[in-house]
């Protein structure tokens, strides 16, 4: 059974964690699309990045590990809250 997400329903919002003095990591929502990252602090502020379907969060689950429960369920509501 697929489901049918209004990814319009998906606010844009961003969580980080491991916050420390050489960076960090996160992901945020935007336009309905889930975009993993890390920042580290450099002179360049060097960003890795990734972007993920919400469709496919659900199926296959997070891009990165070691994401704080608090964040995962966080993420998994405000998806949740757009599926019809």
């Amino acid at each position: 059974m697929d489901l049918i997400i209004d990814k319009s329903k998906i606010p844009d919002r961003e969580w980080r964690w491991n916050i420390n003095e050489i960076g960090y990591e996160g992901v945020c929502s935007y336009n309905g699309m889930l975009k993993w990252f890390t920042f580290r602090n450099a002179l360049n502020g060097n960003v890795m990045a990734a972007e993920q379907r919400v469709e496919d969060f659900i199926k296959d689950g997070p891009m990165k590990e070691n994401i704080p429960p608090d964040t995962m369920v966080e993420l998994y509501d405000l998806i949740m809250g757009a599926v019809e």
